[in-house]
């Protein structure tokens, strides 16, 4: 924020007065621009002099708690500013309040620290909240719904992301007033990161960058909903005997093999994360195979948490029509996905055209013309037809073979 915003900032808090319940007045010029400005030796000076000092009683219980026109307390300024050390003396200073206090639209700070992408500042926040016991701060929304974890997903705020889904992980699936979650808003974010740029040899890490960060909101988010589903099992839990606290269908093969899914589902995403982060420290023009396996890894995570899904789904169904109707519905989306994905990546070739470039440049033309001319104007084009063919074959493989056994299973599991 600039000197002729903070200006008008000023202005407004002056020119509007504090009516809400426990506002504790208009803000001070003097204590907004040193909370914005991350003085932290001066803001904390003005913040005890009004408490222990010669001003009256009321003003010196309301001093942490005066507000700017947007009912900004002083910890949203030090949030949206992402003064890390200010937070936590600010915290100390003022108690734990402070971390669920919401402003005119319901941020609270770590709503702002999470917008603003300080990722310093959220992690801040989260460890005072789970220091201080007050773990709902992590879930409040603000007026549009959205949690924190919504808006870092939103615009790609990876570490935020992780800070926040490390601590709680079912934000990942907690739904906004339009029934959107992270998750989802981390795979559909508009947002230039999001944007990848035509590989090849002059700007590959430079679009793997980019890209990185997007996946591992991805990535993590997949991790924390695979974790959160491993605690809450289906078909609960046994309530008494020597067996209380076990899962009531723990012998049933189904459910081991939903155990399965979704051991898998959270490996490979954690491998994923890993991936991208090592590809995108060596920041190498070779890190590109880091990444590609990256995204083969978050495929193969979604592609079993959806079949674990299934799995769980044949666990404790036995209405048989019902059963099938739900099954229907997933291979018709999952149809519909994969043809959409295959239109937007795929170029205007067939199959047989994709082999037969690989066979030319990758097998029979290893020491041939054909591939030295290849390389040279198309860099990248032998890895994207190999991985684009790798992608299809995997796809086609897990999934049918997934729902294969899975049916097969369930069918057992009926006749025993």
């Amino acid at each position: 924020m600039d000197l002729r915003q903070h200006t008008i900032q000023l202005g407004a808090t002056h020119g509007a007065a504090a009516t809400q319940p426990g506002d504790g007045g208009a803000m001070s010029s003097e204590l907004y621009l040193a909370v914005c400005g991350g003085k932290k030796e001066e803001a904390m000076a003005l913040l005890r002099r009004l408490h222990y000092g010669g001003a009256a009683a009321d003003d010196r219980a309301a001093g942490i708690q005066q507000v700017s026109a947007k009912r900004n307390n002083v910890l949203h300024l030090a949030a949206e500013h992402g003064h890390a050390e200010l937070i936590h003396d600010l915290v100390s200073f003022g108690g734990k309040s402070l971390l669920s206090a919401q402003n005119s639209a319901l941020d609270t700070p770590l709503h702002c620290a999470a917008r603003a992408g300080h990722c310093k500042a959220v992690s801040v926040l989260v460890q005072l909240a789970l220091d201080y016991g007050d773990e709902s701060a992590l879930w409040c929304k603000n007026a549009a719904g959205d949690t924190a974890l919504h808006l870092a997903a939103r615009l790609g705020h990876g570490v935020a992301v992780e800070a926040m889904v490390s601590a709680a992980s079912g934000l990942a699936s907690e739904v906004n007033h339009a029934g959107v979650s992270p998750l989802y808003l981390a795979v559909m974010s508009r947002s230039r990161r999001d944007h990848v740029q035509r590989w090849d040899s002059r700007n590959i890490i430079k679009a793997i960058e980019k890209t990185s960060d997007s996946l591992a909101v991805v990535a993590v988010l997949v991790a924390g909903v695979a974790f959160t589903a491993a605690n809450n099992l289906p078909g609960s839990y046994e309530q008494e005997g020597n067996v209380k606290g076990m899962a009531v269908l723990r012998s049933k093969t189904i459910f081991k093999c939903f155990l399965i899914l979704d051991g898998v589902a959270l490996v490979t995403s954690i491998l994923a994360v890993v991936l991208l982060v090592y590809g995108k420290a060596s920041r190498s023009a070779r890190s590109w195979k880091s990444f590609a396996a990256a995204l083969h890894c978050i495929w193969a995570s979604l592609i079993s948490m959806l079949l674990a899904f299934y799995a769980a789904i044949a666990a404790v169904t036995s209405t048989t029509g019902v059963y099938d109707i739900r099954v229907f519905v997933v291979n018709l989306v999952l149809v519909v996905l994969f043809i959409v994905l295959s239109a937007f990546v795929s170029p205007p070739v067939s199959h047989l055209i994709m082999c037969k470039f690989l066979w030319q440049c990758g097998l029979k033309g290893c020491r041939g013309v054909v591939r030295r001319r290849i390389s040279q104007q198309y860099p990248v084009v032998g890895a994207f037809v190999f991985n684009l063919l790798l992608f299809r074959a995997a796809h086609y493989v897990i999934l049918f073979a997934g729902f294969i056994i899975v049916s097969t299973l369930r069918g057992g599991s009926d006749v025993r």
